[in-house]
C-alpha cells in the first residue's frame, strides 16, 4: 500500500472517529442539558425540551412527539409534544373497530412514512389535528411493560431516510432510561399525593373521634350539672324574696320605731342589705349563664328534633336585628340591605334566629373602634337564599380560621365566650339543609355567609 493510500485510509479513520465523538458529544450535551432540567425544580419547560431541540435540529423536523401506548395496545395518549394542539389531546384509539387483531400499530415498529397520505396505517386524528405533516419517523421504546414511542413529522415529504432511523435509534436507549426517569418521578409524585390524601383522610377521622368524645363528655357534664344548677337559680330566687321581705321588714321597723335606726346605722345594715341584693343579682347572671352554657351543650352534644314548618325569613331577620340592635347601636352601626320582597324557608325560627344573632353579636365583638358597621344583605340566586354579614372588625387570624367552627374554640378573652357559638350554629344551618361558611377574613374585617334552600312554593304552609 503506498504512502498516499494509507494517508487516505487514516484521514477516512480519522473523520469516522470525529463523527463518532461529535455524535457522542451531542449525546453528552443532550444527557447534561436533560438532566439539568429535571434537577431545576419548579421548572417552567417541558422535561423533553432538550431531546426536541436536539433530534429537531440534526434531523430537520418541524413537530415531534412522545407518545404512551396503553398496556393493551388498544389506544395512545400523547405524553409530551412540540405542538400544543397534541399536548391537549385526548386519549385515541390505535385501531378501527373490530381490526384490532388483524395487524400491529403504527407504532409498534421502527419506520419512516415518505407520504403519510399513502399510509393507512397513520391515525386519522393525527392528520386532522397537524393537516401540514406529510412524512414521519417513528422509533418504539420499551421500559419494562410499557411501550412508548418517539415520533418525528416534516412538512415534505421524503424528509426522513434509512440515516434518519439510525441516528433516533441511537438515542433510544438513552430515551428509554430518560423515560424511566420521568415515569418514576410522576410515581414517586403520585404516591406523594396518596400519601398527602391519607394523612388528611387520617387526620378527618382523628378529628370526627374527637368531636364524637367532646360530644359524650358534653352530654355527660350538660347532665350532671342541670339538676345542681336548678337548685341553685331556685334558692337564689327565694333567697331574693327573702330579703325583700327582710328589707321590708326593716323599714317598717324604723318607721314604728325609729331608734333603731341609729343601731342600724352603727351596723351598716343599709349597705349590707343593698349589697346582698347586689350580690343575688350577680349570682342569677352567673347561674343564668351556666344555664345558658349547659343548653349549649346539649344543643351540640344532642340536637333537639326541630318542628319544622314554613317560616319567613326576612321576618326572623328583621327581628333578629331589632333585638340586636339594642346592644350593637352604641359603638357599630347595624344596616339591613334587601334585595328581594320576601324569603321563605323550610325550618325552626327559633334555631335560625340565634344563628343570626350569634354572627351578628361576633361581627360586633369583633370590631374595637367607634366607627363600626356590620351590614347584613340578604339575596336569592336560583333555590337558595343567601344571608351575608359583613363587618369592619379586626378580622380572624390565619391561625384561627381553620379552627373557629371547632367546638370549643375561642378568640374572645377567658369568661367571654364559650367557644360553641359557631359549631352549634353550623349545626343548626346543617339541620335546615344549608351551609354556614367563612367567605373572607382579613385586618379590614369579616364576611360570613349563610344559604338555605327557599321553601317549595307548591306545598302548603
Amino acid at each position: 500500500m503506498s504512502q498516499s493510500e494509507k494517508q487516505q485510509e487514516l484521514l477516512l479513520q480519522l473523520k469516522i472517529e470525529n463523527q463518532q465523538l461529535l455524535k457522542f458529544k451531542k449525546l453528552n450535551s443532550l444527557m447534561r442539558d436533560t438532566l439539568d432540567t429535571f434537577a431545576v425544580k419548579g421548572r417552567n419547560q417541558s422535561p423533553f425540551t432538550s431531546l426536541f431541540d436536539l433530534l429537531g435540529q440534526e434531523l430537520q423536523a418541524d413537530q415531534q412527539f412522545i407518545v404512551a401506548i396503553n398496556d393493551d395496545e388498544t389506544s395512545f395518549s400523547i405524553l409530551d409534544a412540540t405542538s400544543p394542539q397534541l399536548k391537549n389531546l385526548p386519549a385515541q384509539l390505535l385501531h378501527k373497530k373490530n381490526d384490532i387483531d388483524s395487524e400491529q400499530h403504527v407504532f409498534s415498529q421502527s419506520s419512516a412514512f415518505f407520504d403519510l397520505a399513502l399510509s393507512p396505517k397513520w391515525p386519522a386524528v393525527l392528520t386532522t389535528t397537524l393537516p401540514q405533516a406529510r412524512s414521519a419517523l417513528i422509533q418504539p421504546i420499551r421500559i419494562g411493560q410499557h411501550h412508548y414511542a418517539i415520533v418525528l413529522l416534516s412538512d415534505k415529504t421524503k424528509t426522513f431516510n434509512i440515516e434518519a432511523k439510525t441516528v433516533v435509534a441511537s438515542y433510544s436507549s438513552f430515551i428509554a432510561s430518560f423515560l424511566s426517569l420521568f415515569e418514576n418521578q410522576r410515581l414517586a409524585a403520585e404516591r406523594d399525593q396518596l400519601f398527602a390524601q391519607q394523612k388528611r383522610i387520617e387526620q378527618s377521622m382523628v378529628q370526627q373521634d374527637k368531636l364524637a368524645a367532646i360530644g359524650q363528655l358534653a352530654a355527660g357534664v350538660a347532665h350532671e350539672l342541670n339538676n345542681p344548677l336548678g337548685f341553685i337559680y331556685s334558692n337564689l330566687n327565694t333567697l331574693k324574696v327573702y330579703m325583700q321581705t327582710v328589707q321590708s321588714f326593716v323599714h317598717n321597723a324604723y318607721a314604728t320605731t325609729p331608734a333603731l335606726k341609729d343601731v342600724a346605722k352603727a351596723a351598716n345594715l343599709s349597705f349590707l342589705l343593698e349589697d346582698s341584693f347586689d350580690l343575688i343579682e350577680e349570682s342569677l347572671t352567673g347561674a343564668r349563664r351556666s344555664r345558658d352554657i349547659i343548653n349549649n351543650l346539649r344543643t351540640f352534644s344532642h340536637p333537639d328534633d326541630i318542628s319544622v314548618s314554613k317560616i319567613d325569613l326576612m321576618a326572623i331577620l328583621e327581628s333578629t336585628i331589632r333585638i340586636a340592635n339594642t346592644q350593637i347601636k352604641r359603638n357599630a352601626k347595624l344596616i339591613l340591605t334587601k334585595d328581594i320582597a320576601s324569603a321563605y324557608v323550610n325550618g325552626n325560627a327559633t334555631q335560625l334566629s340565634q344563628v343570626l344573632l350569634n354572627l351578628i353579636n361576633n361581627a360586633y365583638h369583633a370590631i374595637d373602634h367607634k366607627q363600626g358597621l356590620i351590614t347584613v344583605l340578604i339575596t336569592q340566586l336560583g333555590h337558595w337564599l343567601t344571608i351575608k354579614i359583613t363587618d369592619n372588625g379586626c378580622g380572624i387570624s390565619n391561625s384561627a380560621v381553620s379552627h373557629i367552627f371547632e367546638p370549643f374554640f375561642t378568640t374572645k378573652d377567658v369568661g367571654q365566650g364559650t367557644g360553641l357559638g359557631l359549631s352549634i350554629s353550623r349545626a343548626i344551618v346543617e339541620q335546615h339543609n344549608g351551609c354556614l361558611a367563612l367567605e373572607h377574613t382579613s385586618a379590614d374585617g369579616s364576611v360570613f355567609v349563610v344559604s338555605l334552600p327557599v321553601a317549595d312554593a307548591s306545598k302548603d304552609d
